[in-house]
């Protein structure tokens, strides 16, 4: 095929089938993802070890949970602006490295305060990870799939949380609360490696960076042999402003409005689904069942997510973004009221935290899609981080009130009664953001990247 003498990169990438080159980049961005939700709920599913071996309250390991939860923050918040300075796929892999590291480190813990600061900085590589690879999966999307391949991508996290908790239940009774960490810390640093290799980076970011040409003319003709040459200007849709600060455009008119919705509702979504990652196996071990039960019943839940993320995508794509993720969220909110009401059964608790796990993370990879889809590649992974960054303080807060709440004796019923009142403030949020969705985003205009002729 003769090469194109200019290539738009939206069309490019819309009007093709999803080839070998970009499902590569979908499984490794994946792994990422799976290997992050692992490590996230790895302190969750040990913590009645750890407070055994530790001779500890169940309290007093808030701070090793909180501590994760705000490194994860700040990486994500630092991570989005570092990619769009330097690219994604750089960060992306960096990230990889230090959280393997740091959770290798983890399990030399001799204490709550050494092992919340290996936590902290496991955090930041978990924080500045997991956006980023949403955003790389984003732009080698077509935009007719785009929400679908976000939400299969976010199948990854409810897939390695559950993982955490079988493997949990697996290792921790013949190798110690120590095993769990090194699995978890070995596995990311090989992925690591393999990205270095195999990982590209975004061709949207590419073409906004003259000096990547010869890396973009590579990545388009992976996707479509002969299509570019040293002679081919590529085209990209560029914000009319292009000298503003990225962070700046997102909370600009006509942005700022759907940028706080978007914020808010992840910020309860996030209170709430780590509230239940930090704090369910104990929960569960309190209503009276063994550590490796409450394991399994608290891995349940990221089943049941992993499943509602690949149905959320396909429901967002058919139904629209806005409706999709308030269902979800309705359906969240009958869930936790029913578990409020729900008998102390081992079959009932599983099959009601399988339906909250279905919906309350399912949401949470729908306000994912909705700021992908919302959000223009200039600000794209600066959009998502901070919304993630923001998100994460939502986690934080989860997670410290939840501690709050256990020390007081509230009861299994009365916590996911209270749980109900974040997920009404998300679909909300969702609602919100559905009427705001008509402002779009900043204005753009064409930019070309010439020829090296």
């Amino acid at each position: 095929m003769a090469a194109s003498a200019r290539i738009d990169i939206q069309d490019f990438v819309d009007q093709r089938r999803v080839g070998r080159f970009q499902w590569r980049v979908f499984a490794l961005c994946l792994g990422v993802l799976v290997l992050d939700g692992l490590d996230v709920a790895a302190v969750g599913f040990i913590a009645p070890a750890l407070t055994h071996a530790w001779g500890i309250s169940r309290e007093a390991l808030g701070p090793a949970l909180v501590a994760g939860l705000l490194g994860m923050a700040l990486g994500a918040i630092a991570g989005g602006p570092a990619a769009d300075r330097v690219g994604r796929r750089r960060v992306i892999i960096a990230a990889m490295l230090v959280f393997g590291t740091m959770s290798l480190l983890s399990a030399l813990s001799t204490g709550v305060w050494e092992l919340a600061l290996f936590r902290f900085l496991t955090g930041l590589g978990l924080g500045a990870a997991q956006p980023n690879a949403a955003t790389l999966v984003a732009e080698y999307a077509p935009q007719r799939r785009r929400s679908l391949f976000v939400s299969l991508l976010y199948s990854g996290l409810t897939l390695g949380a559950a993982g955490g908790g079988f493997l949990s239940a697996a290792l921790v009774g013949h190798y110690g609360w120590q095993s769990v960490f090194v699995v978890g810390g070995i596995l990311p640093i090989l992925l690591g490696i393999v990205c270095i290799g195999l990982l590209p980076e975004s061709i949207r970011f590419l073409v906004l960076r003259p000096e990547h040409r010869t890396a973009l003319v590579a990545v388009v003709n992976r996707i479509a042999p002969g299509t570019a040459d040293e002679r081919t200007v590529f085209v990209v849709s560029e914000p009319a402003d292009r000298r503003r600060n990225a962070v700046a455009l997102i909370v600009a008119p006509p942005n700022r409005l759907p940028t706080l919705a978007l914020w808010a509702g992840l910020f309860m979504n996030l209170l709430t689904v780590y509230w239940l990652n930090s704090w369910l196996p104990i929960m569960v071990r309190d209503a009276g069942f063994s550590l490796s039960e409450a394991a399994v019943i608290g891995a349940m839940m990221q089943v049941g997510g992993t499943l509602g993320n690949l149905t959320i995508g396909w429901g967002m794509d058919r139904f629209g973004g806005h409706a999709t993720l308030v269902g979800m969220l309705c359906g969240a909110g009958l869930f936790a009221l029913l578990l409020g009401a729900a008998p102390a059964d081992g079959h009932v608790l599983t099959a009601l935290l399988f339906g909250l796990g279905f919906c309350i993370n399912s949401a949470n990879t729908g306000w994912t899609a909705l700021a992908a889809a919302f959000y223009p590649t200039e600000m794209r992974a600066t959009g998502m981080s901070v919304m993630t960054g923001i998100g994460r303080f939502g986690a934080i807060f989860g997670a410290t009130v939840g501690s709050l709440i256990l020390a007081g004796g509230w009861s299994f019923g009365q916590i996911f009664l209270v749980l109900t009142m974040p997920i009404a403030l998300a679909a909300v949020a969702a609602a919100t953001k559905a009427r705001t969705t008509g402002h779009a985003p900043a204005a753009t205009e064409p930019v070309a990247v010439g020829s090296t002729r």
